[in-house]
């Protein structure tokens, strides 16, 4: 196994715990599956996201609430629900395809396409956005799940070992989860560069150790994106409202529609040249204010992604008190074939409980940017299932259970003989 993750490096290098929960899960008008759909609780930064099979679910204290569940490209759906102690509610949301309105704007004839002028105000208030707070708190829930498509008899020309595919728990077809990990941290921030994170819980299949990776902050307020600190490009990639977007991008105005009482545009945005840094997909900007609403964005390799093929990045805003949005949900999935290696992967983020222009000591923040709690990854599954905004796939249930009980296995076979020796 060792030999198979070294080949894949080098190609890409304290919770309160409730009793009874709501779940469900997100279908379409023709029952089609909306997986990775935001769930939140109206009036807060609560809530959940729906995972690659669209269910969701997690846990709180007995009460009233309504959710909102919600994906680009569908109206927004409230329910109200009320939840006792001890008591599990289950349902669905169904979401109807999102109706654009296209009487709000008139297209005159051989005139300018209006996504133009909706992009130079959002153009205008992208700086102001940028640095709208001097500082936030949030919780963040991060989960990271890498699997192998495609594993060859021979990489580079080096014969992968048996006991990699089966340490791997790999099936006939070299499919399988090769890396899978869940933290859960505290994320401060204070303009202009001090940042400083406390991971209290982390985990990662069929391992003792923790592994949190940084997290990525992706604001596209920023005129240069960058992703992976920079490994699937140095140079970083053009924001489609970034000061010099419009030399970049084409727009096209595809509607509107309203949420919340609130006008959404929504602009289709594609380059104007091939390989140069840019995205191609959907940003829909709010009318009046011109902030950024939720996007779909994708990269390939014409944009001059190195090392993946694809990556797409899906987030979903979310008002967080006093005019003041920020990300709720982002989701990167990305895929890369090298060396006849083929694999995917899901980075899923889920932001929480912001609290803006919080009060820091001045010593708080040091040198010390990343913190672990002591018991980071001693905590039990009960605990995992209690917290956990993202409901676990068939697969990572099933990857968890086999690996954690091959490294428990393992050991205690260790243990057993340094004890007998």
């Amino acid at each position: 196994m060792k030999f198979v993750l070294g080949i894949l490096f080098f190609i890409f290098p304290s919770t309160f715990v409730f009793s009874q929960k709501i779940f469900g899960t997100v279908y379409n008008e023709v029952g089609d599956l909306l997986p990775y759909s935001s769930i939140t609780i109206k009036n807060s930064t609560m809530g959940a996201s729906a995972n690659e099979n669209a269910k969701f679910s997690f846990k709180l204290s007995p009460g009233k609430y309504t959710l909102i569940c919600q994906r680009i490209g569908y109206t927004a759906t409230e329910k109200t629900v009320e939840l006792k102690a001890n008591e599990n509610v289950e349902f669905s949301f169904i979401l109807k395809l999102q109706k654009l309105i296209l009487d709000e704007v008139v297209v005159k004839s051989g005139g300018e396409d209006p996504a133009y002028e909706i992009i130079r105000n959002a153009i205008k208030k992208r700086k102001f956005y940028q640095n709208d707070v001097k500082g936030f708190s949030c919780n963040l829930y991060e989960k990271d799940m890498v699997k192998l498509l495609h594993l060859p008899d021979r990489i580079m020309g080096f014969k992968v070992p048996k006991e990699d595919r089966q340490q791997m728990q790999l099936d006939s077809s070299g499919q399988g989860i090769i890396y899978l990990s869940e933290s859960v941290a505290k994320v401060d921030v204070q303009r202009p560069n001090k940042f400083k994170m406390n991971v209290t819980s982390s985990r990662v299949s069929g391992s003792g150790s923790f592994g949190f990776t940084f997290p990525a902050f992706i604001s596209f307020y920023s005129n240069n994106i960058n992703v992976f600190s920079g490994q699937i490009n140095p140079r970083g990639f053009v924001s489609p409202i970034a000061d010099g977007a419009l030399n970049f991008y084409r727009y096209k105005f595809m509607g509107s529609f309203v949420e919340d009482g609130r006008l959404i545009n929504t602009i289709r945005v594609w380059p104007r040249r091939s390989y140069e840094p840019l995205f191609y997909g959907v940003i829909n900007i709010i009318e009046d204010s011109w902030r950024i609403h939720s996007l779909d964005l994708t990269l390939t390799k014409t944009a001059q992604l190195e090392l993946l093929d694809t990556l797409q990045i899906v987030q979903q805003h979310v008002p967080v008190g006093n005019n003041v949005w920020r990300v709720k949900n982002q989701l990167l999935h990305f895929r890369f074939k090298q060396f006849a290696v083929a694999a995917s992967g899901n980075f899923v983020n889920v932001y929480s409980n912001y609290e803006i222009n919080p009060a820091f000591d001045k010593k708080y923040f040091d040198k010390v940017i990343i913190k672990y709690d002591t018991a980071v990854n001693k905590r039990s599954r009960q605990y995992w299932d209690s917290i956990r905004p993202v409901p676990l796939e068939y697969e990572e249930l099933k990857d968890y259970k086999v690996k954690d009980s091959v490294y428990d296995a393992s050991k205690d076979s260790l243990y057993r003989k340094f004890s007998f020796d």
